[in-house]
């Protein structure tokens, strides 16, 4: 027997269940983003510049990682950056901040950029607050996807978030109203 009221408890539990396969979609956008992302914002509006001096460039493409040790040292950052250990080059830099003692940092760089590097100088973008949150000035706009793509799954997490909540009190008062009924 057919009941008029099971399209509509259909339809509620429908739009529910892709809310909650969108918010997923979202939460996967945010969790391989949100490192380079935030780096990006955060530099792009706090950061200040300061010049570095190149103290070597490391050729990776020799050192012999397994895909195995590699996923078993850092799993998240091999499946985001597997082709980094095959085309990046690690630079070595040493900073020195207004105020504060000289720091060597490293980066992972483009090997195109780094054979392009043609003195031991470059500028290097830093976080007042943490000086160890830096990257080389040339190279931040690689990060410019990362950090709209966060702003805009955090947006669509939100709306989503929202959709679902009314979509589930919708849903709470018909079951509640069919008792009733």
């Amino acid at each position: 027997m057919y009941n008029p009221r099971e399209a509509t408890e259909d339809r509620h539990t429908h739009n529910l269940a892709i809310l909650c396969f969108a918010g997923f979609v979202c939460l996967l956008a945010v969790y391989f983003h949100y490192d380079s992302g935030l780096k990006y914002w955060l530099l792009e509006f706090f950061g200040e510049k300061t010049p570095g001096t190149v103290l070597s460039i490391q050729d990776m493409n020799h050192e012999q990682l397994t895909l195995k040790e590699a996923l078993h040292k850092s799993p998240r950052n091999t499946l985001k950056n597997s082709t980094h250990r095959f085309t990046h080059d690690v630079l070595v830099v040493e900073v020195t901040q207004p105020g504060n003692a000289p720091q060597v940092l490293t980066f992972w760089v483009p090997g195109q950029w780094s054979a392009g590097l043609h003195s031991d100088q470059t500028s290097i973008t830093y976080l007042p607050v943490n000086p160890r949150i830096a990257y080389p000035t040339d190279l931040l706009e690689n990060f410019s996807f990362d950090g709209k793509l966060l702003v805009w799954s955090l947006i669509a997490g939100a709306v989503i978030l929202f959709l679902a909540m009314r979509t589930a009190q919708s849903w709470n008062r018909f079951r509640n109203g069919m008792r009733h009924y």
